[in-house]
């Protein structure tokens, strides 16, 4: 008991429940008869029904004792049974029989509708879930295609009006300014195709049918190859770029799909990282791992903003740190692609203090 005199075990309320009520019956009939034992099995059936086997057959025994022992009364006379013929041990031992099958069939019927209302419990937890799970995946996707509308809409704005400019003012023009709008434009259109074609990746990472053709590949080869690529940006910047890395780190990956992480995770070093500043990759080998280290002494991220780096719904887009524009779905797509590989990748940095982004890669994939 505790210490408001409770009793705590639902089983022992069982116990003495069954106990009191069994030989409450069988006395108040004053003996052993058909009529009361009958009631017996309603009594098996609530407990089959709050408790489980083992206080259904604690149930049972202790009905089967209560039977014995005022038949035994009754045999040797110290009961007068005023319902039915006296008793004796054939009628005890029948209705035990009966009382024991009784109880068989109960908890066999019970049993069945117990697993199917836990079944249709199941089933309707798992459907409400998949319905949350639905709601928030449409409303992560209609928030993201607004972030992609905003963001497709809004460069075309200066696409046209430099557009524009070249058609009605072409004869105004001097050669140099004809050429800066020129390269203007040609930057920006060049920026948006490279966002459609993040989108389309992305597209298709959602679709599952990305091509993935893993093959035995040097990382460092393609991270030297992606250096190349945007040299011209690291060297406008004055950036200092270091490479720390065996001669060659072999991994078996699609080739393209972790160029395109590379050149994503590089393109932001560069973007976040004022004039001067440095920006290094160190590439480890590990037992069955590969582990790249792309950082830099950029502008760092807030807590808020690592937080959200790797959502879709939400609008990752910052400018660069000489007003360079970006999109936000890069480090998306890089999550699923390192994903797409059995990988990780995780953030490391303060505000003011630079990032640093880690990806831990299986040398083979399963």
């Amino acid at each position: 008991m505790n210490k408001t005199g409770k009793l705590k075990s639902p089983i022992l309320i069982l116990v003495i429940s069954s106990l009191v009520i069994s030989l409450g019956l069988m006395l108040f009939s004053h003996g052993v008869n058909d009529e009361i034992v009958l009631a017996f099995p309603i009594i098996l059936f609530v407990a089959s029904l709050k408790f489980d086997r083992a206080s259904l057959l604690l149930t049972l025994l202790i009905q089967l004792s209560v039977i014995a022992s005022v038949g035994y009364l009754e045999i040797n006379g110290f009961v007068n049974n005023d319902l039915s013929q006296t008793v004796n041990l054939s009628k005890l031992i029948n209705l035990s029989i009966i009382l024991i099958i009784a109880a068989f069939i109960i908890d066999l019927l019970v049993s069945d509708s117990k697993a199917y209302l836990s079944k249709l419990k199941l089933s309707s937890e798992e459907l409400a879930k998949a319905n949350q799970n639905l709601s928030s995946l449409v409303a992560t996707k209609v928030k993201f295609f607004s972030i992609v509308a905003h963001d497709l809409r809004s460069p075309f704005q200066g696409l046209l009006g430099i557009a524009n400019i070249l058609e009605n003012l072409d004869e105004e023009l001097t050669p140099k300014e004809r050429r800066d709008f020129v390269v203007r434009l040609n930057v920006a259109l060049k920026r948006q195709y490279d966002f459609l074609e993040e989108l389309l990746l992305w597209g298709k990472f959602q679709k599952n049918v990305v091509d993935f053709d893993p093959q035995y590949c040097d990382l460092k080869e393609i991270v030297e190859r992606n250096y190349q690529i945007l040299s011209g940006n690291i060297e406008k910047k004055k950036l200092n770029f270091i490479v720390d890395s065996p001669n060659q780190v072999y991994l078996t990956c699609d080739e393209n799909l972790i160029s395109t992480v590379i050149r994503n995770l590089l393109s932001n070093a560069i973007k976040y990282t004022p004039a001067d500043g440095s920006i290094s990759i160190s590439l480890k080998e590990e037992f069955s791992f590969v582990t790249i280290e792309v950082s830099d002494t950029g502008i760092g991220l807030s807590d808020d903003r690592k937080q959200q780096l790797f959502q879709v719904e939400v609008n990752n887009s910052t400018r660069g740190t000489e007003d360079e524009a970006g999109t936000g779905l890069g480090l998306i797509l890089c999550k699923e692609i390192i994903e797409k590989h059995s990988g990780e990748i995780s953030v490391k940095s303060e505000e003011g203090k630079g990032a640093s982004f880690v990806i831990k890669l299986p040398k083979e994939i399963n």
